[in-house]
């Protein structure tokens, strides 16, 4: 079976998980009770358990950070 996952930039992936309770398991969208964000450069969880817009803004919010910083 395959889960949802989705790439953020070079750095974010959002991945369906059907919740603590469960373990934070992959799962379809569809079956999903939260959402994980996991940071591919520090390979670690920053955000659980998030509904998907939440879970999308923090790493649009996060990845704008990272370049206004590059360009001061």
């Amino acid at each position: 079976m395959s889960y949802f996952q989705m790439k953020v930039g070079n750095r974010f992936t959002i991945v369906a998980t059907n919740g603590a309770a469960n373990g934070h398991q992959p799962v379809c969208k569809s079956e999903a009770t939260g959402f994980d964000v996991f940071d591919r450069a520090s390979c670690k969880t920053v955000a659980r358990d998030e509904p998907f817009d939440k879970a999308f803004d923090f790493c649009t919010l996060r990845l704008a950070v990272v370049v206004t910083k590059r360009t001061q």
